[in-house]
C-alpha cells in the first residue's frame, strides 16, 4: 500500500489533503465579482447614486470587496470614461494605404470624437489603465503611414503623441464650451473686457466681436494642420 497521504478535491477541483482549511480569498476575490460587473452595476446607477456603497449594493458585496478593482468614486468616474472612449474608438478605421496626413486628420478626430461623446465624463478621462486593440491599433496605423511617407520613427511618434495631447484637450474644452452658459474661461475674459477701457485691447475686442469659435471644428483642423506642417517641415529638412 502507499503511504501517501489521502487527497480530494476542493470546490475549485484543486487536490487537497483531507482536513486542510481552504485558501482563503484574496480581497475582492468573490464570485462573480470582476472588472466587468463592476462597470455595468456603475452604467445602471443614476449619477447621483454613482458611489461605491451604491455599486457594493448593486452587486450585493461588501463595499471594500471593490477596492481590489477600483478605488473610490473618482475610479468608477475615471472606469466609465474609459468604457465610452474603447466603445467609441473600436469604430475608428483608419485605412491601411491612406495618406500620412489623412491617417494623421482621421485619427485626431477620431480620439476628440471618442472623448467628446463621454459628455461630462470626459473631465474624468486618465490614461488608458488597459491596453487594448481599440485603443492601440489606430495608433499603429498611424505610425505606419507616417514611417511610410518617410517620417523617421522619433518625429512619428512625437507627431502621434502630440495629436493625442491635442484631441483630448480640445475635446475637454469643447464640452466645457458647450455646457450651460457657454466655456467659463470665455465668460471671465468678457467679463475683463468689460472692466477694461473701450480703446484697450482692440485686436482682442475685434476678434472677440467677429464671432471667433475657439472651441469648434475650424479650430480643431487648425491645430492638427499645425502638426502636419511641423512633420512636413521635418521631411523637407
Amino acid at each position: 500500500m502507499s503511504n501517501d497521504p489521502p487527497v480530494e478535491k476542493n470546490e475549485q477541483g484543486v487536490n487537497v489533503t483531507p482536513g486542510t482549511p481552504p485558501a482563503r480569498r484574496g480581497r475582492g476575490e468573490r464570485a462573480g465579482l470582476d472588472r466587468a460587473a463592476i462597470l455595468d452595476a456603475a452604467r445602471r446607477l443614476p449619477a447621483e447614486e454613482l458611489t461605491m456603497q451604491g455599486v457594493a449594493d448593486a452587486l450585493g458585496v461588501d463595499r471594500k470587496a471593490l477596492h481590489h478593482y477600483v478605488h473610490g468614486r473618482e475610479g468608477l468616474l475615471e472606469l466609465l470614461a474609459e468604457d465610452v472612449f474603447l466603445t467609441r474608438i473600436a469604430a475608428l478605421e483608419i485605412p491601411s494605404d491612406a495618406p500620412w496626413r489623412d491617417a494623421c486628420r482621421t485619427f485626431a478626430e477620431g480620439m476628440r470624437q471618442s472623448l467628446v461623446a463621454s459628455g461630462a465624463l470626459v473631465e474624468h478621462f486618465r490614461t488608458l489603465s488597459r491596453a487594448t486593440l481599440a485603443a492601440v491599433r489606430p495608433a499603429e496605423v498611424v505610425l505606419e503611414r507616417l514611417l511610410a511617407g518617410g517620417v523617421d520613427e522619433v518625429t512619428a511618434g512625437r507627431a502621434l503623441l502630440l495629436l493625442t495631447t491635442i484631441a483630448t484637450g480640445f475635446a475637454r474644452e469643447e464640452v466645457a464650451a458647450a455646457g450651460a452658459g457657454g466655456h467659463p474661461q470665455v465668460a471671465q475674459f468678457r467679463g475683463m473686457l468689460r472692466e477694461t477701457g473701450a480703446t484697450e485691447l482692440s485686436v482682442l475686442r475685434s476678434l472677440d466681436g467677429s464671432g471667433f469659435d475657439a472651441y469648434g471644428d475650424a479650430q480643431f483642423a487648425f491645430d492638427v494642420g499645425a502638426v502636419i506642417a511641423a512633420v512636413e517641415a521635418r521631411l523637407a529638412e
